[in-house]
């Protein structure tokens, strides 16, 4: 059975909605480190945001499975009626694509971390086994791969944020509040039925 919100439209439930913005913090708060790495004055500093970078990017890759293990026995809201066909194949394939760049994103970081030898020790507390021996040249190239994921994931995530604010703001459906507690459609909000 669906979740109905509280202005009635249906929404992804508390399972779903607890691990969509527990990710999205996470998410917010792995950038943040990494790119405030550059900016702090002592090596000290450089060196907990990056274990804090690494720490918070194993907890995502970790969260994901149990993510996409409680999507599939979730009974989903649908997508509107009248969504065209092409728009419904786009929010599969982008829906996929980021489960799988959650995985992967953080996994090429491990391991470009282990091969280039570093200790990884995550939360400050539990110190990874060193499962890979060291090889600076394919570290090199992991963590390359790694940059060129975290963009492709990042734009990612932004086609995703503005298919929702369009489906919210253009098409006015119950798309977003569905998965943003307290928002009602704009249709509902205006007196007009939701689709």
């Amino acid at each position: 059975m669906i979740r109905k919100s509280r202005s009635g439209h249906p929404d992804y439930g508390l399972a779903m909605l607890a691990m969509h913005w527990t990710t999205v913090a996470l998410m917010i708060s792995t950038c943040v480190a990494v790119w405030l790495v550059d900016a702090v004055g002592t090596r000290e500093q450089a060196a907990w945001l990056v274990m804090l970078h690494r720490s918070l990017g194993v907890t995502i890759m970790l969260l994901t499975p149990l993510r996409f293990a409680v999507r599939r026995r979730t009974r989903l809201p649908a997508l509107p009626a009248d969504l065209p066909a092409i728009q419904r194949a786009a929010a599969r394939a982008s829906a996929r694509l980021l489960y799988v760049l959650l995985m992967l994103q953080p996994l090429l970081g491990l391991a470009a971390s282990l091969l280039h030898g570093d200790r990884v020790v995550l939360f400050g507390a539990v110190e990874l086994p060193a499962w890979l021996p060291a090889n600076r040249t394919l570290a090199h190239q992991l963590f390359k791969l790694h940059g060129w994921s975290a963009v492709a994931l990042l734009t990612l995530i932004g086609l995703h944020a503005s298919a929702a604010l369009y489906h919210h703001f253009i098409r006015r459906d119950a798309v977003l509040a569905g998965m943003l507690p307290g928002v009602t459609p704009l249709t509902v909000a205006s007196g007009r039925a939701v689709s």
